[in-house]
């Protein structure tokens, strides 16, 4: 593992900037991610950051307001645009027009097509070639620097190219593409590599929340340029992902190119990171068995703000479980429902949380009705403090989990909790509460109803989790840490790392 925060000298941070890099998250997003960011960035006040979200669909509104010591902002929409060059507002038209105009087909076909067949090559064999990722990306976006994004993937040199390379791997996979498989496949080519198309400014280190498609700027620098990598794996996402694509039934083709296109970025922000910090050890299982060496690596936890989150009254009313949760497929509020319908009447259940995702909350109102039982979802807390401070139990019912906010929340306002055992779930919870197997709805609903029924067991839990949250996972420690990395890394730039080759 990395050398431990405490171990390094303080350096003045006044000279030192971040590229923060987000894929679906701050500052256009709640969750923990989210709330990690923004936690991260106000207690480092004189770090100067520039902030590159990598967004759904250019339309979404902000859910923070970024503070001061936020100098830039890098908006870059993967989908729900036209052309990449609407939203780059450092560069002049003329220039956006001049390089479109001096993207000819033979141009296309002499520069951008080879670096087109040498990263299919490295991502599409069965151990990715991280190395020849990395340069490739680094050629692409030097490539990008002169040609126009769009009109080189809409050349029709570039679909007959990778159609033709698609075939040949539809042969080595024993799938052979659909026609729909192709345009789907390059179809989300070009949406996920737009980052390319962006001018990032030179900083003293960059920090991606993912080893995601939000790491490849992050990449780029530090191979090109030199610029120490540090990398936060929250959920892991080659893990979350693979849970994503499992429900496909259909596209096998397409889902096996978007698995692979996956893994060779998630490897290679692990391959040239500076040091991985996840934030539970849990984490480092994947980061590892991915090629991750364990010396780079550095735990450090989430924490919260414990003068805030800290015990209250509880209300007068009948007994309540709550969740705070979006409403999401990964936190499987279908179990919640489940969980409420074997507990019974007598028992208040309440989901706080945003809906992310329409198409399963519709299927949650309906399991709901199924039921026939009265749980109050849809809407996040107007104050989550209270929410915790109103519950006998807290149960997380999450299929997937990094260190999550809401359980050490919870934790921290004396909160007796029962959630999954996934992520680093376990990790926060030994001693002072209770872990279940996700999905295992007899299991959760005996949990909780044991700490209904035993309210000196809930108080004894709730203690113990207060205690531990002082002990080991408070905001102040956290962001010290992240602090400490800025300082390590941030201060002189390492030198490049040659991508082999």
């Amino acid at each position: 593992m990395a050398a431990p925060a405490q171990a390094r000298c303080n350096v003045s941070t006044s000279r030192i900037s971040v590229l923060l890099t987000t894929e679906g998250t701050y500052p256009f997003s709640s969750g923990g991610v989210s709330t990690w960011c923004d936690t991260l960035i106000r207690g480092t006040p004189d770090i100067r950051y520039t902030l590159l979200p990598l967004l759904m669909n250019p339309h979404v509104e902000l859910r923070y307001a970024p503070p001061s010591n936020v100098r830039k902002m890098i908006r870059v929409p993967m989908w729900g645009i036209e052309d990449p060059n609407e939203f780059i507002a450092d560069v002049p038209f003329a220039h956006l027009y001049e390089r479109a105009r001096q993207t000819p087909q033979h141009a296309v076909e002499a520069e951008f097509i080879p670096l087109l067949g040498r990263f299919l090559d490295a991502i599409l064999r069965s151990d990715p070639d991280c190395d020849a990722t990395a340069r490739t990306l680094v050629e692409m976006e030097e490539y990008f620097r002169r040609r126009d994004y769009n009109r080189t993937f809409k050349c029709p040199a570039v679909w007959d190219a990778f159609t033709s390379r698609m075939e040949s791997y539809g042969e080595a996979i024993g799938v052979a593409p659909a026609l729909f498989d192709l345009t789907e496949c390059l179809r989300w080519l070009y949406h996920f590599l737009i980052v390319l198309n962006v001018r990032v400014p030179r900083v003293s280190v960059t920090h991606s929340t993912a080893a995601a498609f939000c790491g490849i700027p992050c990449i780029t620098a530090r191979v090109r340029d030199g610029i120490p990598f540090i990398l936060t794996e929250h959920g892991v996402y080659l893990r979350e992902q693979n849970l994503f694509l499992s429900r496909f039934r259909r596209l096998l083709f397409a889902k096996h190119f978007l698995l692979s296109l996956i893994t060779a970025i998630a490897r290679t922000n692990y391959r040239f990171a500076d040091v991985i910090a996840p934030v539970c050890y849990y984490n480092t299982r994947w980061e590892v068995a991915h090629g991750t060496p364990r010396e780079k690596i550095e735990v450090i936890y989430n924490g919260v703000d414990t003068d805030r989150f800290s015990p209250g009254v509880r209300p007068d009313g009948p007994l309540h479980v709550v969740a705070t949760a979006r409403i999401d497929p990964l936190k499987d509020i279908e179990t919640f429902l489940r969980v409420a319908a074997t507990i019974g009447g007598g028992v208040r259940f309440s989901i706080f949380g945003a809906v992310s995702d329409e198409k399963y909350y519709a299927r949650c109102l309906a399991l709901k009705r199924e039921l026939g039982i009265d749980v109050t979802m849809g809407s996040a807390a107007r104050d989550v403090v209270e929410a915790y401070r109103s519950a006998d139990v807290v149960l997380l019912t999450s299929i997937s989990e990094a260190f999550p906010f809401s359980v050490i929340e919870a934790m921290a306002c004396g909160c007796a909790v029962v959630a999954s055992d996934v992520g680093g779930v376990r990790e926060a919870l030994e001693g002072c509460g209770v872990v279940v197997r996700p999905r295992d709805v007899e299991g959760f609903a005996l949990e909780v109803r044991r700490l209904l029924d035993d309210g000196p067991l809930r108080t004894r839990l709730g203690a113990r989790a207060r205690a531990k949250v002082l002990e080991r996972f408070r905001i102040d420690e956290s962001v010290a840490g992240y602090l400490s990395l800025y300082n390590e890394y941030g201060v002189a730039a390492a030198p490049p790392v040659e991508a082999a080759g």
